[in-house]
């Protein structure tokens, strides 16, 4: 598999506005290439027969749960509560780039 680089780190780092030191991405790229080691003696395990499951478990549910009344709060009371609202909307702040 490629090896992830030191500037690869940094350039996903600043795009989710970390700012991490040198020391730091020089540990995590060694931490990635451990990962990227174990991935390859993953990829060696030999699979032939083995069919694929979608769940680990043999499970069978034959019951449902109750269908219980939910408490919903009207849009007037979660709008009178929010800090602050445009029209029917609550306004919050811009959490990405």
């Amino acid at each position: 598999m490629a090896r992830i680089t030191k500037e690869d780190l940094h350039l996903l780092a600043n795009n989710i506005m970390l700012d991490l030191k040198d020391e730091e991405l020089t540990n995590l790229s060694k931490e990635f290439d451990v990962i990227l080691q174990q991935m390859d003696l993953v990829q060696k395990i030999n699979t032939t027969n083995v069919h694929s499951m979608h769940f680990p478990f043999e499970l069978t549910v034959d019951y449902l749960r109750e269908d219980d009344a939910a408490v919903v709060s009207s849009q007037a009371e979660i709008l009178a509560a929010a800090p602050k609202t445009m029209d029917d909307y609550i306004v919050i702040n811009k959490v990405v780039k």
